[in-house]
């Protein structure tokens, strides 16, 4: 027999299915592209209306370069008591003139702009809320919302205030979307974004003889990092290459943008040593290399903590009738800054689906209602561990 309480949570959401997609249509119908603050500040005042339904301080924190965001508290929160962090990003990556707008429902189905990344888990969180306010547990749990409008390009600005806000919490729930399987996120690899620049020295292609190219420099070294791929570990591609001014000109300047991937902070250590082998031993005489960091989050390991977060997720999964398991993602999140300070943390709580960054990217109906209850009951198990240790 169903315990009482997932039951009740379940109560709750069953007749409340609709009320899910209505909300999932009003924010995928906002285009809050990254760099679109106009609408990612309305996806915010939205956010905050919907939160403000169910938590008693809300506010909205405002933002110049980029788009509002939203932190929302109960009372325990708001008083300063740490407790569980909820983080769920509100941009997509569809820019403002982009033609896949459009929700609608199609059998089983929800297709639209964020609606698996990272819409439908920011309904997820809200509904998993209002189920424990309904259990009349929200004015006990010290509960901290952060919605974000920067996570699709890096969170350069969103970062700080994720770090401080998630320091010395008892653990940490993002709601990006679920694996095709029901799985959750327990480790995620982390990432360092780069531009390698190589400088030469300009001349006439005509002259022949020795020449200071930096487009050949480049060249060598590209092969040099490819070999850097160790098949699970570490991943790195270059994935742009520019430089020259024509073919008749010894090209001065190139530069490469580098995307690098690694499991473990020791496996970043490593990468960088053989990144500045790499680029130190320039192998043409006149060219000189640079390489720059320009974005990066740290690893999320599967660490001790994590799993026993996975373990409380898994058992509220078997008592509402499935399994639950648990993945290593190559794809990064705000989950990693979390992992950095070493707060357990779980991701992958958002609805089941697939094809995100793409106009086919879809959810699962039924899995909203589902996250819902599974993320509501590992809040509660988590707080009662906390206060019966």
């Amino acid at each position: 027999m169903i315990p009482a309480m997932h039951d009740k949570i379940q109560s709750y959401l069953a007749p409340r299915r609709r009320d899910a997609l209505d909300l999932l249509r009003r924010l995928v119908e906002i285009q809050s592209g990254s760099r679109n603050k106009p609408g990612l500040d309305r996806m915010a005042g939205e956010m905050a209306t919907v939160l403000g339904e169910v938590l008693p301080d809300v506010r909205t924190l405002p933002f110049t370069e980029h788009g509002n965001m939203v932190q929302a508290m109960t009372a325990p929160a708001a008083q300063g008591r740490k407790g569980i962090v909820l983080v769920g990003h509100m941009d997509t990556v569809f820019p403002v003139d982009t033609a896949f707008t459009a929700f609608r429902e199609e059998g089983d189905r929800c297709h639209g702009p964020g609606v698996y990344d990272m819409k439908g888990g920011l309904v997820v969180a809200v509904h998993a809320l209002k189920a424990l306010a309904d259990l009349g547990l929200l004015d006990e749990i010290p509960i901290t919302v952060l919605c974000n409008s920067d996570e699709e390009i890096g969170s350069p600005a969103s970062r700080p205030w994720i770090e401080k806000e998630a320091q010395g919490a008892l653990a940490a729930l993002v709601f990006e979307g679920g694996g095709a399987d029901r799985n959750v996120v327990t480790g995620r690899k982390g990432r360092l974004g780069m531009l390698l620049t190589v400088q030469g020295q300009a001349g006439h292609a005509a002259k022949g003889g020795a020449k200071a190219s930096a487009i050949l420099g480049l060249a060598h070294m590209v092969i040099a990092l490819e070999g850097l791929n160790d098949g699970r570990d570490i991943t790195l591609n270059v994935g742009l290459i520019e430089g020259g001014i024509g073919p008749n000109t010894v090209p001065e300047l190139a530069t490469a943008a580098l995307d690098a991937r690694f499991l473990t902070p020791q496996s970043r250590q490593r990468l960088e040593k053989d990144l500045n082998r790499i680029v130190s031993r320039t192998t043409i005489p006149g060219t000189v290399a640079t390489l720059i960091e320009q974005s990066g989050r740290p690893a999320m390991p599967q660490s001790e903590g994590n799993r026993r977060l996975y373990a409380m997720a898994r058992e509220q999964a078997r008592i509402l009738g499935y399994d639950l398991p648990e993945e290593l993602r190559s794809g990064v999140s705000d989950a990693n800054f979390i992992a950095g300070l070493d707060v357990p943390v779980l991701d992958g709580l958002g609805p089941v689906g697939d094809l995100d960054h793409s106009d086919l990217e879809f959810i699962l109906k039924d899995t909203l209602s589902e996250r819902a209850a599974l993320t509501a009951a590992t809040i509660a198990a988590i707080w009662n561990h906390a206060t019966s240790a």
